[in-house]
C-alpha cells in the first residue's frame, strides 16, 4: 500500500510491505531479553517508555533478576519500566516513566533484563511514553525484541497521544500464542483489564439483567425522535432513496404512489384489498421496499468475545431513506429479555452500557433472535444498526454476522456487520439496505498490495509549527484497481470536526467535508496561466479543512464504509493557506482489517 503526502513542493512516499520480514514465534522460551529502541516518533535527542509487561504461559509475570541499559543520560528509574503489579500503567507523571538520551550513543539504545529462570513467553505489552501530547513524540517508534539473541518481534509501536481518561488503551499487545486456555490465565492476572466491563460467563450476564429494573418480555416502545441522530450538521438528516437503493427517480414516484395506496387501505373491500396488496408487494420488491409486519434478526456470530453478544440500537428506514417512527411496535429477544427495550430507545450514539443490550452467547447454541412486531404494516427499505460500543475491549461482543427475516421469510444472509470502535468520535451507524445487503463470505485478497477493511483512521499527530491549529487540503482513496473511490459525506468524519467547535467561531467554511470536495491541489492553477477567477476558486480556504489542536489529543479523520473496501493507495494533500498549520506526522490505522495473505 502507498501513502502519498503532498505539501505543494515536496511529495513524500511511504510504502508498507505487507509481508512480515520475520515470523513471530510460538511461545518463545529464554532468559535474557533485549529491547532495542531503534527510533523515536519525532524527538531527535530522547526516547522513552512508560512500561513493559511480560506474561508467561501460566498467565503470570515472570520474576526479573537484573536489568541494565547502555544509556548514559537517563530521566527516571529503569525500575519504572517494569511495574509488576501496578494497575495504572498509562500514567502522565514523568516521575513514573523512563527516558534516555540516544543521540550521543555509538549503537542503538537498548534495555536488557535477565529473568530468574527460563520462561516461555505468551504475551508482551508495550506502554509508550505519555507525559503530554508534545513529549509523547519521544516515545519509541520502531522496536526490536530479542530473547537469548533471537529476534521475536520487530515493528512499530503506537504513539501514546492519549490522555489518562482517554477511551482507547495505549498498550500495544504482542501475542505469542492463540491458545484459549493460556489467554484466559493471562486475563485472570491482567490488572489492566476493566473488571466491571468484561463479562466472563452467562451467569454474570443473567445477574446483571436481574439487577436492572427492566420491563417485561414484550414492550411497546415510543421513539423520542423520527430522525436519525447525526454526527454534526454536515451529515444529511434525510437520506436519498436514489443513493441508498441505486434506483432511478421514477422509482421514487412509484414509492410515493404506494404510500398513498396504503392511506386509502380502509376504503377497499376485502377482495380488492388482497389484490391491491399483491400488486403493491410486487412493486415494492422491484424498487427494494418491503411491506413489513414482523421483522426477525438472528445473531449468528460476534467479533470474538468468548461468551456474550450485543447491540446498541436499531432503526428502520422507509422510502427516501427517512427513519421510521416505531411508536406502535413491540420488541422481544430470545435471551436477556429484561433489557431488549434498549434496542429502540433512540440513544444509539453512546458508550453507556445501560443504554445497550447484551446477551449470553455460545457458538454451540442456537443463535440469539431479535423480533420486532409492528401493529400495522409499514413500508421499509432497510435498517440502521449501531453495534455494541461500551469500550474498545467490549466492542468484540458486537455482532459480526446476522441473518434477516421479513415476515418470516429469509431476506438474505448471512450479512456482515461492522465492529463498533469503542468510542464516539464519529457516528458508527451502519445502514443495511434490503436489496443491497453485503453478504458474509470469505474474502480473498487480490494480487495487489492493498488493505481490506471497514474503517480507516488518519491521525494527525503534529503540525509544522502551529501550536493551535492543524489541517489538510484533501484526501483521496484508491481501490485495488488503482481507481479513485468516490467518497460521500456519510463516509467521512473528523474529530474535532472543524474550527467551528470553538466557542468564538461560527460558520467557518473550512469544514471536514472539504476534504473530499475534489479541490485538493489548490495551488496547481498558479503554475498554469488560467483565468484569475479560476485561480481564486482553487486557492480559496473554503476548499480546505482546519481543526483546533486540543490538549493531549490528536486530530483524527475517519473514512467509514458499510462494507469491507480494498484500499491500495491514499493521497494526502497538506494544508496550504498557512503552511505551519499543515500536518507533519500522520499515521494510518486500519480498523476491522480483513486482509488475507
Amino acid at each position: 500500500m502507498t501513502i502519498t503526502m503532498t505539501d505543494g513542493s515536496l511529495t513524500c512516499f511511504s510504502r508498507f510491505n505487507l509481508r512480515c520480514v520475520f515470523a513471530i514465534p510460538e511461545l518463545p522460551r529464554g532468559e535474557l531479553f533485549r529491547f532495542i529502541l531503534c527510533s523515536s516518533w519525532d524527538d531527535a535527542h530522547f526516547i522513552g517508555l512508560n512500561a513493559i509487561e511480560l506474561f508467561n504461559t501460566a498467565g503470570e509475570r515472570p520474576q526479573i533478576d537484573e536489568m541494565k541499559t547502555n544509556a548514559t543520560i537517563t530521566r527516571g528509574s529503569l525500575d519504572n519500566v517494569f511495574k509488576n503489579g501496578e494497575v495504572n500503567l498509562s500514567t502522565n507523571d514523568p516521575c513514573k516513566m523512563w527516558s534516555a538520551r540516544y543521540d550521543n550513543l555509538a549503537e542503538l539504545l537498548h534495555i536488557e533484563i535477565r529473568l530468574k529462570k527460563q520462561e516461555s513467553i505468551a504475551m508482551i505489552r508495550i506502554w509508550n511514553y505519555n507525559e503530554s501530547r508534545v513529549h509523547a513524540l519521544c516515545g519509541v517508534h520502531d522496536l526490536r525484541i530479542e530473547l537469548d539473541g533471537v529476534t521475536i518481534f520487530q515493528g512499530e509501536i503506537s504513539c501514546a497521544f492519549t490522555f489518562e481518561n482517554e477511551e482507547e488503551s495505549m498498550g500495544d499487545t504482542i501475542l505469542f500464542t492463540t491458545n484459549d486456555a493460556i489467554l484466559e490465565l493471562i486475563a485472570e492476572n491482567d490488572k489492566c483489564l476493566r473488571r466491571d466491563e468484561i463479562m466472563r460467563s452467562a451467569l454474570d450476564l443473567q445477574e446483571l439483567g436481574n439487577d436492572l429494573e427492566a420491563p417485561s418480555r414484550t414492550e411497546t416502545i415510543s421513539a423520542p425522535n423520527a430522525l436519525r441522530p447525526s454526527t454534526g450538521d454536515r451529515r444529511p438528516r434525510v437520506r436519498s432513496t436514489i443513493r441508498s437503493t441505486d434506483q432511478k427517480s421514477t422509482n421514487i414516484d412509484v414509492a410515493e404512489e404506494n404510500i398513498s395506496k396504503l392511506s386509502v387501505h380502509s376504503c377497499i373491500t376485502e377482495k380488492d384489498d388482497g389484490i391491491e396488496n399483491d400488486e403493491m408487494k410486487a412493486e415494492q420488491e422491484d424498487i427494494g421496499l418491503f411491506l413489513l409486519k414482523v421483522f426477525h434478526i438472528e445473531l449468528l456470530e460476534n467479533w470474538g468475545a468468548p461468551d456474550c453478544i450485543g447491540l446498541t440500537g436499531l432503526q428502520f428506514l422507509g422510502p427516501h431513506g427517512i427513519v421510521l417512527d416505531p411508536s406502535d411496535c413491540s420488541i422481544t429477544t430470545s435471551t436477556a429479555t429484561q433489557t431488549s427495550h434498549r434496542l429502540l430507545n433512540g440513544r444509539n450514539l453512546t458508550r453507556n452500557r445501560e443504554d445497550m443490550w447484551l446477551s449470553s452467547y455460545s457458538r454451540n447454541s442456537p443463535p440469539v433472535r431479535v423480533t420486532v412486531t409492528f401493529a400495522e404494516p409499514i413500508i421499509a427499505s432497510g435498517i440502521c444498526v449501531w453495534n455494541y460500543n461500551a469500550s474498545p475491549e467490549m466492542s468484540y461482543a458486537g455482532v459480526r454476522c446476522i441473518q434477516i427475516y421479513v415476515n418470516s421469510k429469509l431476506l438474505q444472509g448471512p450479512i456482515l456487520l461492522r465492529k463498533a470502535p469503542g468510542y464516539i468520535h464519529f457516528d458508527y451507524v451502519q445502514d443495511i439496505i434490503f436489496n443491497k445487503c453485503i453478504l458474509y463470505k470469505p474474502i480473498s485478497r487480490p494480487q495487489t498490495q492493498s488493505i481490506n477493511g471497514f474503517t480507516y483512521q488518519l491521525r494527525l499527530h503534529c503540525s509544522w509549527g502551529d501550536e493551535y491549529y492543524i489541517g489538510l487540503n484533501g484526501i483521496e482513496f484508491y481501490d485495488h484497481r488503482e481507481e479513485l473511490i468516490k467518497l460521500l459525506p456519510q463516509n467521512l468524519a473528523a474529530y474535532p470536526e472543524s474550527v467551528n467547535v470553538l466557542p468564538n467561531v461560527n460558520d467557518d467554511p473550512r469544514t471536514s467535508d472539504k476534504l473530499i470536495d475534489g479541490f485538493n491541489d489548490t495551488e496547481k492553477s498558479a503554475f498554469h496561466f488560467i483565468r484569475s477567477y479560476d485561480f481564486m476558486a482553487n486557492s480559496s480556504p473554503s476548499h480546505m479543512w482546519l481543526t483546533p489542536i486540543l490538549p493531549n489529543r490528536c486530530a483524527r479523520v475517519f473514512v467509514v464504509f458499510d462494507f469491507p473496501t480494498y484500499v491500495s493507495r491514499i493521497n494526502i494533500y497538506n494544508y496550504r493557506k498557512t503552511t505551519e498549520r499543515g500536518a507533519r506526522l500522520v499515521t494510518v490505522r486500519f480498523i476491522d482489517n480483513f486482509m488475507k495473505k
